[in-house]
Order: structure tokens, then sequence, then C-alpha cells
């Protein structure tokens, strides 16, 4: 096998194997759902926003190609609060593309799966839809639960480890990115990119350590060695952050934990270092941010 070619989907669980997801068919729509949540009120809330009913939910912001919305569902799991995402075509092109390859919404059910299958998190998949017409899918839309008493990383470290003005803090914020670091790590050692690994993507709850979840899983692959430039896009995206409270240090700390889980790429240690912090510098210039200064190297 290439060295770069995708795994098979039967490296993880298919959407058609029993044990993990029930088939329902309702006229055009093909609904793929987890069976510990098949209930009634769940099929009420799926059925009113896709027939524009939006009275029970509220709609949360999101790009352009996407419509999120969260609805409150008591006593049907641990979490009461879900999200239905309707997955928008970007093109015209995008929208024939669904002829040769899965919808948005396959991917990101196929996506998440994936992270489960392999011992990370994300948020629950619950169920996935895809609408057809003449066997083309015309939309498609996934519903998970929501990631409770979460915030992206940026914002927990903002809360949790503001500009470090004592030794406990700063040890607790050095922990808690040794331990981002290893995560991160472990993942790329398995092969495995997940496709948008930007700040906002990055859940955190409270725990020692805290519990760290990978959302928006869509362009989620596992490869059977990891492109070197699927290393270097995850890489760059997590460091996309501008917290105050990270400094050029604390990036160093989070690659060498990183590195802890990928031994091969040891010996080219300055190397990587220095391609991901340059390729990071040059995003942020382009986006008009500031990258953090050199003279904050330390905390």
């Amino acid at each position: 096998m290439n060295a770069t070619r995708l795994f098979s989907q039967d490296a993880y669980p298919a959407l058609s194997d029993p044990i993990h997801t029930k088939q329902i068919k309702k006229g055009a729509l093909n609904l793929y759902l987890d069976p510990s949540y098949d209930v009634p009120q769940l099929h009420e809330f799926i059925d009113a926003i896709r027939s524009g009913d939006l009275s029970r939910v509220t709609q949360v912001d999101s790009s352009d190609y996407a419509r999120v919305y969260r609805f409150e569902l008591p006593g049907v799991a641990g979490n009461n609060t879900f999200y239905y995402k309707e997955f928008l075509f970007r093109s015209f092109g995008d929208r024939l593309s669904v002829i040769l390859r899965k919808s948005r919404a396959r991917r990101a059910w196929d996506g998440a799966q994936l992270l489960l299958a392999n011992c990370f998190l994300t948020a629950t998949p619950v169920c996935m839809g895809e609408e057809r017409r003449l066997g083309i899918v015309k939309r498609s839309f996934m519903v998970t639960e929501a990631v409770g008493d979460a915030q992206s990383v940026d914002s927990f470290i903002k809360k949790n480890y503001p500009v470090a003005t004592d030794q406990k803090s700063m040890l607790m914020k050095r922990k808690f990115l040794q331990h981002l670091g290893m995560t991160v790590g472990r993942m790329h050692h398995l092969g495995i990119f997940q496709g948008d690994l930007r700040p906002g993507n990055v859940l955190v709850q409270h725990g020692d350590p805290p519990t760290i979840s990978l959302i928006d899983n869509e362009r989620t692959r596992k490869y059977g060695k990891l492109p070197v430039r699927k290393r270097v896009k995850n890489l760059v995206q997590i460091n996309l952050s501008l917290v105050p409270a990270i400094t050029r240090s604390d990036r160093a700390r989070f690659f060498s934990a990183y590195l802890e889980e990928n031994p091969d790429l040891m010996g080219n240690k300055k190397k990587w270092q220095e391609m991901v912090l340059s390729k990071t510098r040059s995003r942020m210039m382009l986006k008009g941010w500031r990258y953090p200064s050199p003279n904050r190297t330390t905390d």
C-alpha cells in the first residue's frame, strides 16, 4: 500500500454496522442513528428544522457554508444540549462532487467515528442524515451531543491561566500545554490528521488533566504514514493562538511534548520547530495578527 494512502473505511465503525447505527428511511431522507438516541423527541426536532420550523431552536454562529442550531432534549442523555449542523454546498462544483464522493455530513460522521475508535474525544455523534434525489445528495446534516461545560482552548487558557503572575499558575499552564502537545502528538503518531485543528475546534473541560475534545471533523483522516504537509498544517493551526499568556517558551514546551510522542522526529527537533513557528508567524502576518514578541520568551 502507498505510504500516504488513506486507510479503508473498515479501519473504523462503518455506518452500515448495526451495532453502531440504525438506518431509518423517511421518503428521500436516509437517517443513520445511534440507537441509544432513537426517541420521538429527537425525530420531532429534526423534522421541524428540516421543514423550516425554528421556533424551538437557537441558531449558532457558523461559517457561510453551514447552518448550526442548538436545542435542548431533556432526559435523553447525560447532557441535554444538542447541535444540528446542516452542511451547505460551497459551489456548483461542490454540489456535483457528491456524485463521486461522500457528502460533507457523512465525512464529518466518519471523522468523528475515527477519533472515537482511536480513543480520542469529540462531540458525541448522534445521527447523520442525507436527503437524496435521483441518488444524488441534495441536503446533508449531522446531530451531535454538546461537550458539556467545555471551552475553546484559547478561552480555557485565558480564564484559567491569565498572564501568569504566580508560580502555581505558571506550572499549571505548562502542565496543560504539555498535555495538549502529547495529545496532538499521539494523534499524529497514529497517522491521524484532524481536518481543522484551529483553537476554536479544540474544546477543553476541567479535570486533572483537563479533557480535550476535537470537533469539526469533516476532513479528519487516517493515513498509513502521515504526510509532512498534513503534520505541519495541524501544528500551524493549533499554534494560531493570540492568548497573551502563551509565550514563545510555551510554544516550545508544547512542541517538545509533541515530539515525545513522535520520537522519529527527535533527530530534527530544531528544524521541525523552526519550520512550524516560521509558518505560524507567516500565517499570522497574512491575517494582520501580531506574533508574540521575541522578548516574551519566558514566563
